[in-house]
This record gives structure tokens, sequence and C-alpha cells, in this order.
């Protein structure tokens, strides 16, 4: 998760039910939640307050005693804060873990946050708490560890598709720690070969509320014991705290009644979709992105990746000599031309127009999708950096079509599902 109740409002009941199933959960909050609040005296007590609320949660979810023992865990060398819940006469296995970063803000304006290491302008960032500085190779490594650790058998987090960051009920955006969070955990689940869902945040706002009566009910009352204990530990009268009674926050009252997985879906025939989707603000909320070939002056002979649309432009066939056609331009095959890739004439045996389907293999998440590969062991590349520079901009409402070397490691930039 990206901040301490995010699991709560965007998450539930699923994290409920799977405790309440016998499973293991294992929490881990990327920033503290300090909300860039100036005043560190203030900000250390905003933190230590939602922590509380997420500790007294969980507590009730697992219908355990809210009493939890420090358990720091070291991952690739760094020591994180981490709390196991100690109620002995429950059988339940429940840790929080908190890395202590900046929380972002909703643009990621904050000099720390988790957008500006991801589009590059940071090199490192500075954390919240603690002296670990981050570089983005350095807080993948130690997000992997720590996933090994917990022997997760799946991730959840929120929707690494969202590309439209800002605070607001309408629908069209989300919060940058959210998405920009979800797309490091993302990267993690493809590096051990776990499956990742994914949720939304702030977009599922304005959508029908799809929980039964009973569902929401349970939601309602993990997230009133989370604020009561919030507002206890401000005032030190926790000892007696009884669930929180008032109306909620238009935006909580909102969540409480729902919770949506984003999902892609299938590829038709002829197209292929990529792995990383993309959803704005200006674009909507369907995340699908296929490969496009551009038709027409001056497009013609260009290759990009777009929304899917159900065009010819989108329908693609590979033959048996290893080449990648459009279906309206039989004559026409997919070529690698450095940096990227374009259409030009076919020519037998022209290694560049030669590529290679190699599959998806893990033994843990069973999917079919394919990295595309070239000579040179060069892939195909779905650049999700460039994002839009202002959460209802135009422009950048899809990846960027690269060629990218292969490498060992799986990740999802490289993998595009093939309808056939």
């Amino acid at each position: 998760m990206a901040h301490p109740d995010d699991d709560l409002f965007f998450l539930n009941p699923e994290i409920r039910q799977t405790i309440r199933a016998g499973c293991p959960v294992d929490t881990v909050y990327l920033t503290a939640g300090d909300d860039g609040k100036k005043n560190r005296d203030e900000a250390l007590e905003y933190v230590d307050r939602r922590e509380y609320g997420v500790r007294a949660a969980y507590a009730e979810m697992a219908e355990a005693a809210n009493r939890w023992e420090r358990a720091d865990v070291r991952a690739d060398g760094v020591r994180v804060r981490s709390y196991r819940l100690a109620d002995k006469a429950r059988d339940t296995d429940v840790r929080l873990t908190f890395l202590d970063l900046h929380d972002g803000l909703p643009r990621g304006q904050e000099p720390n946050s988790l957008l500006r290491l991801f589009d590059g302008s940071r090199k490192s960032i500075e954390p919240f708490q603690g002296a670990e500085s981050y570089t983005e190779d350095r807080l993948l490594a130690v997000m992997t560890a720590l996933v090994r650790l917990s022997g997760a058998a799946r991730i959840l987090t929120m929707d690494h598709d969202n590309a439209s960051f800002a605070f607001g009920l309408g629908g069209g955006v989300d919060h940058s720690d959210h998405g920009v969070g979800a797309r490091y955990f993302r990267r993690v689940g493809y590096e051990l070969g776990l499956p990742v869902s994914s949720y939304l945040g702030y977009t599922m706002s304005p959508l029908k509320p799809n929980l039964t009566p009973g569902e929401s009910a349970e939601k309602d009352e993990v997230a009133r014991w989370y604020l009561a204990n919030r507002e206890c530990r401000a005032t030190g009268t926790c000892a007696n705290a009884a669930p929180f009674r008032g109306p909620l926050r238009k935006d909580w009252s909102l969540w409480i009644h729902r919770r949506y997985e984003q999902i892609h879906r299938a590829p038709r025939a002829g197209e292929i979709l990529g792995d990383i989707g993309r959803t704005t603000y200006s674009a909507g909320r369907n995340p699908a992105q296929c490969l496009h070939a551009g038709t027409g002056t001056p497009n013609a002979g260009a290759v990009d990746i777009r929304g899917c649309d159900g065009s010819a432009a989108q329908k693609w066939d590979m033959g048996h000599d290893g080449t990648i056609r459009p279906r309206d331009d039989r004559g026409s095959c997919l070529t690698a031309l450095a940096p990227a890739v374009g259409l030009t004439r076919c020519e037998p045996g022209r290694r560049s127009q030669q590529w290679n389907r190699e599959p998806w293999r893990s033994a843990t998440w069973k999917r079919t999708a394919w990295r595309i590969s070239g000579s040179a062991d060069r892939c195909l590349y779905q650049d999700d950096r460039e994002l839009p520079a202002h959460w209802d901009d135009h422009d950048r409402q899809s990846p960027e079509l690269k060629l990218s070397g292969c490498g060992a490691r799986s990740r999802p930039e490289l993998y595009w599902r093939w309808g056939g």
C-alpha cells in the first residue's frame, strides 16, 4: 500500500475475508502518510495516529485483542519497522510493515515523492523517517526482499494503470503515491512470478456501488474502528475506545460501498495488448493498450501504442517466417528501426523483420503472455515513464513504444498478450 488506510478503504473487504479464512497477511506501507505536513511534530503525531488506527483495524478484522509486538525485519540490508499481532489466544499471522517514505501528495509535488523518483526528476529520495535514501533500484530491491520474506502467494495493490494524479471525487484522477507505488509492486510481482491484483482508488468514487449490504457493513465497521483509534490516540483516551459513530467524510462514505478490481480485458482476434495499461482523465478508465499501425499520410509506416479501439490498424498476424504483419497491409512487416520500430516493405530473410515470441514462465503465476524479441536480443518495450504533465492534459495518453534489451528479468513493460 502507499499509505496507512488505503487497504481499509480500497481493498477491503478482501483483506478481512483473507484474515478470516486463516491466511497470513503481511501489509507493507511504502509511505508514512505524513500528508506533507511542514511542522515536524505535527507530522510525527499525524503519522502515529494513522498507524495506531490501522493496528486497531487489523485487530478488529482478526477478532483479536489490539496487542502488537515490535518485530523489525532486515530487507536487503535495510532495517524496516514492522509489527506482529500478538494476541496468543488467536491463531492469526498478521504483520504490518512501514517503509516510512514521504507522502508524495496527490500530484506528486512533494520533493521526495515516489513520482519524482519514477519520472527521473530525482535520482534518489530521502525518507520521512530513517537514514536510508533510495534510488529506484535500491527501493525495488528492498521491496522485493520484503515480499520474499513474507512468503507471499499473491500481491494486492492499488491501480497501477491510472496516469492522472490529483485529488478529486470526479472519478478521473488518483493519488500519485497510489499509482506509482502500485507500479513498483507490479515490478516486484513480475520479478518474483507472483500474481498481482490491482484495485481502483479515487476513481471508483462515481462508479455504481458493488458491495453487498453485508460487505459494506463489515467495511464500515473496520473503517470506524480505524477512525476511532486514530482520534483517541490524539487525546489519550484509547483504553475504552468505541467505534466512531459520527458521519463519515463524503469520500469515505462513497468508498465504503465500493471495491473495484482493475482487470485488463482479454485480447480480441489479432490484437496485441500490452501488459502496461493507461488511463487518463481525458482518455477514460479503460486501461487496454494495443499495438497500432499508422495508416495514411503522414502516419504510414509508423507503429505505436494506443487505446484499443477494435480497428483494422490494430490487427496483426505472425507468419511462419517470423514476420509480424498488419492484416490490412500484408506487404508491410514490423521492422526494428533504432531506437524503435516501424513498418517497411517485407524482404525475405531480413533480420530486422524477424521476431520471436518468448512465453511467460512462472511456476506460481500462470498466464498467457509473451516477450516479442528481435535481432540483437532487443524486445518490444512499453515505456510508461512519460506521464501527462498535468492531470487533465490530453497528451501522453499511451505508453511510448520502444526497443529495449530483453534482459534476464521479467518486467511488465516487456510483456504482451496476443489474440492469435
